[in-house]
């Protein structure tokens, strides 16, 4: 009984170990269900920050200045938290270090966002994954059937 106890322990263990390592957690995607898809076009809000991120974000795309669809790279690296409330997530390793959001605003109104915290600092390939789900949700939507 001993030993299947200490097994069962050990395995739950390193379950805990595997699912708490996880290094990125899931994006939130909102859609505003007033957006029409696939949209045709896209302006990028130069005023960032960050211009290496926004710099891999203009040899993505094509962007027309013209075009009345506006998307805002949004980022934040390096985060610490003081708060007590954060204890338990600081100290579990949990806690993200920056994040990345990408908005398309028609005017004033939001019609899409992307959010991911990430556990490391933002770069490139983060603002390269955040386009591609853009463009998957936005440029080449799947077709309902």
């Amino acid at each position: 009984m001993k030993k299947y106890l200490t097994f069962f322990t050990l395995s739950f263990f390193t379950l805990i170990f595997f699912v708490s390592c996880e290094e990125k957690a899931q994006p939130s995607v909102t859609i505003s269900s007033d957006l029409e898809r696939p949209i045709s076009c896209m302006k990028l809000n130069r005023l960032v920050e960050n211009k290496e991120l926004l710099s891999s974000l203009e040899n993505l795309y094509a962007f027309n200045d013209n075009c009345a669809l506006t998307l805002t790279l949004g980022s934040k690296k390096d985060i610490v938290c003081n708060s007590t409330n954060n204890m338990m997530s600081k100290n579990m390793g949990k806690f993200p270090k920056s994040f990345i959001k990408l908005e398309l605003r028609e005017g004033m109104k939001l019609q899409y966002s992307y959010y991911r915290d990430l556990y490391s600092n933002v770069d490139e390939d983060d603002v390269k994954e955040g386009f591609e789900r853009l463009k998957k949700d936005l440029i080449k939507p799947k077709r309902a059937e």
